[in-house]
């Protein structure tokens, strides 16, 4: 039987846009319970093995300028592909890594090749879906993407404990194999208005300039960022110091990431049950204020354990961040869509420029929580409700204010 294209409304295809998307946490999530070992394993500090993650950030960051525009060119399809047989690749590579320096500089490259897979998740459905509709399709694919943070960290557990750190990365290129495959035979290409000067330095800056004069624009890729950042915050930090200060191992870390993993995927089923309703602007409003609250919560209880002088229980710092990542799951796809609708004729350019703010974001948070990780959960709370509270500021003072919430 003959393969074809998966139909543009089709359930499978928004799935398959949501597994495009997932590589990046799949990236992330799947080794964070070895980053503790290849303290030991290559003689280094916690500060230098957080660079793995954050260095993944810097690169994803880097590409979100690069895809976008080539993908308006070019189409989606074709740059999707490229991107996916780089981040195999380079997945390779790490599992043949020698050094912490090694190990870094190929995980910039499979960053630089997962990357496609974000920019182009979104440009392919902005494409294919308007509004609402955009809104709620996004939130099915993050519903999709939710479920990778769920298992992968267990899944990434047991491959270390059974065979080694460098399991988790055989996965990842086994992961991307498997993809690329599917994109090649399932994935029809959904741009029908190809801009030949797209990747022009010019029009390119320009495109970039316009967006960035945009308030609503702005506002809705504030939104996204500070969400995101918490919530790579939390990534960045949790493996030490839910291993450290509350004494987690390495399979009990899987299950403790799969309640907050929980809270996201309730955020994104609440968004494609009641977007259609309530409409963009309010859903993401109440994200926003479910991440403040999070964030705040997260800081204040262990504030209250540090000047106790004494640590709480595991759940102290997993039962906020779960309400935090309820409102991530709101906040980025209303956000994505709100910022992506005013553009149909340059949403590669929207995306890119939307997913380069907020890898930035992350990565810099990221960096500052590693350098900042003591013997409490201090730094990694603190950052937390820093990027909640930034993250509804963003709304009130940037998209109400202005009045261009969708």
């Amino acid at each position: 039987m003959m393969l074809r294209p998966l139909a543009r409304d089709s359930a499978a295809l928004v799935f398959l846009l949501g597994c495009a998307i997932a590589l990046g946490p799949l990236s992330t999530d799947m080794y964070l319970p070895s980053l503790p070992v290849l303290i030991g394993l290559f003689g280094t500090d916690a500060a230098t093995v957080q660079l793995t993650l954050s260095v993944f950030l810097a690169g994803f960051a880097l590409m979100q300028l690069v895809y976008g525009p080539l993908s308006d060119r070019f189409g989606r399809r074709p740059v999707l592909l490229a991107g996916v047989a780089l981040y195999t690749l380079a997945s390779i590579g790490c599992v043949f890594a020698g050094s912490i320096e090694w190990l870094i500089l190929w995980r910039f490259g499979q960053a630089l090749g997962a990357c496609a897979g974000v920019v182009l998740g979104r440009a392919i459905a902005r494409d294919l879906f308007e509004g609402a509709t955009a809104a709620q399709a996004l939130s099915m694919m993050a519903m999709v993407l939710g479920l990778t943070p769920a298992v992968a960290p267990i899944l990434g557990g047991y491959l270390h404990s059974w065979f080694g750190w460098q399991a988790n990365f055989l996965a990842m290129a086994a992961a991307g194999g498997i993809f690329g495959f599917c994109v090649l035979v399932f994935l029809p290409e959904s741009n029908q208005r190809r801009n030949p000067l797209a990747t022009r330095i010019g029009p390119m800056l320009h495109n970039f300039a316009t967006l960035a004069r945009h308030a609503g624009f702005r506002g809705y890729v504030a939104c996204v960022a500070f969400s995101y950042g918490g919530m790579f915050a939390f990534i960045s930090g949790s493996s030490f110091t839910l291993r450290v200060v509350f004494g987690v191992d390495e399979t009990m870390f899987g299950y403790c990431f799969l309640l907050i993993v929980v809270g996201y995927i309730c955020g994104g089923f609440i968004g494609t049950r009641l977007t259609h309703r309530f409409g963009v602007d309010r859903m993401l409003l109440l994200g926003a204020g479910l991440c403040a609250l999070g964030g705040l919560g997260m800081g204040l209880l262990q504030l209250l354990a540090w000047m106790a002088g004494g640590g709480w229980h595991w759940f102290s710092l997993i039962g906020p961040m779960m309400l935090f990542t309820m409102g991530v799951g709101l906040t980025m796809p209303q956000g994505q869509a709100g910022g992506l609708q005013p553009f149909a004729h340059m949403a590669g350019a929207a995306a890119s420029l939307m997913g380069f703010v907020q890898m930035s974001v992350a990565a810099v948070t990221g960096i500052a929580v590693g350098h900042a990780l003591n013997d409490t959960a201090l730094p990694l709370s603190i950052a937390v409700a820093a990027m909640g509270v930034a993250t509804l500021l963003s709304y009130l003072l940037l998209i109400r204010r202005s009045g261009a919430a969708v």
